[in-house]
């Protein structure tokens, strides 16, 4: 009995030894803390809760924050200019093929649909107030905004479809 508990408390001190020196170190390079501010925190617990109450069918959205108006002058991604100066800029990228077989009327009720749904989010943590004037909403299809040209976009209470 008594070689049993040495045996066991030799092994464990031994075990300690490796597990200890597994944590040890400097941090890799690149991890370093990034000070975020308070609105992207709040754009991350929005986005996290979205995508755990809609699990299996939750779509790429991302949360930005445009101070002086720089996304409403790209001329690429709206037909004309619109103010988009201290407002909640929502991507929404179509990973899912929901957007992909609509158009015309259809496809701007799917819109309406999901950004509804991912405004409630930004509403629950008190980001925005009222969605016509406090947020526009930008629809990609699955390639994303890095690659293509949007399908549509929110502004001020109206979903348009993008003319070509």
């Amino acid at each position: 009995m008594k070689n049993k508990r040495l045996l066991a408390i030799i092994l464990l001190s031994l075990s300690f030894c490796f597990v200890s020196g597994a944590g040890y170190g400097k941090v890799q390079q690149g991890l370093e803390a990034i000070e975020a501010t308070l609105m992207d925190i709040k754009f991350l617990e929005a986005t996290n809760d979205y995508i755990m109450s809609n699990p299996t069918s939750f779509l790429n959205v991302r949360f930005g924050y445009d101070l002086l108006g720089v996304v409403g002058e790209d001329k690429e991604l709206f037909s004309e200019r619109i103010n988009t100066e201290d407002k909640i800029i929502v991507r929404v990228i179509d990973n899912r093929g929901i957007f992909s077989a609509k158009s015309g009327l259809t496809l701007l009720h799917e819109f309406e649909k999901q950004l509804k749904t991912i405004y409630s989010f930004i509403y629950e943590h008190l980001l925005a107030t009222d969605m016509d004037n406090d947020i526009v909403a930008i629809f990609y299809n699955p390639y994303g905004y890095e690659k293509t040209l949007p399908l549509g976009y929110f502004n001020q209470g109206e979903y348009h479809l993008r003319v070509e």
